[in-house]
């Protein structure tokens, strides 16, 4: 077995990486397959929805100290490394020291590639060295898309770094696709998906993410979508959005 690794991505905040990174985790898991979830934000609010708040060893301890990755379960199938604000302290280190920092999150995933049929790495939402790390590190990309204007104002960016990163860092990093989430009746989202839809190169999942309280009410509770109601629409989205990866 090995495994296949996805960076959760976009350099907007509000987005859905978070929850997508758990929620499509989750998904996995129930699909039988065996998942690492990487909170590679220092936020740490993936850690968080779990209940992990004040971890002992965490990301932070891996950039700086190079231990081995801290793994604790979540569920059957279902592991994550967390991470906490100290993870910030490391960026601009990591970054200082070109291009050999950015594999330091590559080479300690090398140890659990054959423990693990998906690792899913939620990244902050900022193109920086940790984000970088976790790009290097990655087969693949997920990108995360509000049905918003100013949600998708930056791809280009985002897929300019993706190119540098698989023409520099990575040559086997590719995009898996562009998920769209919060998803609405409104005309707006009819327009910004059609938009989307238009550009080929975005690779546009057929799942979409349905806008729900839901979402709000689990992260209070800790809980994924699954635990906390696995009849709503939230579920079936991502349920939907896994079988579409598998």
């Amino acid at each position: 077995m090995m495994s296949r690794i996805i960076a959760i991505v976009n350099h907007k905040g509000g987005v859905g990486k978070t929850t997508t990174t758990l929620n499509l985790g989750k998904a996995l898991s129930l699909q039988g397959k065996k998942v690492l979830l990487i909170d590679n934000d220092p936020q740490g609010n993936l850690s968080q929805y779990v209940g992990i708040r004040e971890p002992e060893v965490s990301m932070y301890h891996v950039y700086e100290k190079k231990v081995s990755l801290p793994i604790c379960q979540i569920s059957e199938n279902l592991d994550i490394v967390p991470a906490e604000l100290s993870l910030s302290i490391v960026e601009n280190k990591v970054a200082s020291e070109g291009q050999s920092g950015y594999f330091r999150l590559k080479k300690s995933l090398e140890s659990f590639y054959k423990h693990y049929d998906f690792v899913l790495i939620d990244c902050q939402p900022s193109l920086n060295s940790l984000t970088i790390n976790a790009l290097v590190a990655a087969h693949q990309v997920l990108v995360v898309v509000q049905a918003h204007y100013l949600s998708i104002q930056g791809l280009d960016t985002i897929f300019a770094l993706l190119q540098n990163i698989q023409e520099n860092l990575n040559v086997r990093l590719h995009l898996v696709g562009t998920l769209i989430t919060q998803v609405n009746r409104t005309s707006a989202t009819k327009v910004i998906t059609k938009y989307l839809q238009e550009q080929p190169q975005i690779k546009l999942f057929k799942s979409q993410i349905r806008q729900s309280t839901d979402f709000v009410e689990s992260t209070i509770a800790n809980k994924d979508i699954f635990s906390y109601n696995p009849k709503s629409n939230g579920a079936i989205d991502y349920m939907n959005l896994a079988k579409e990866i598998l």
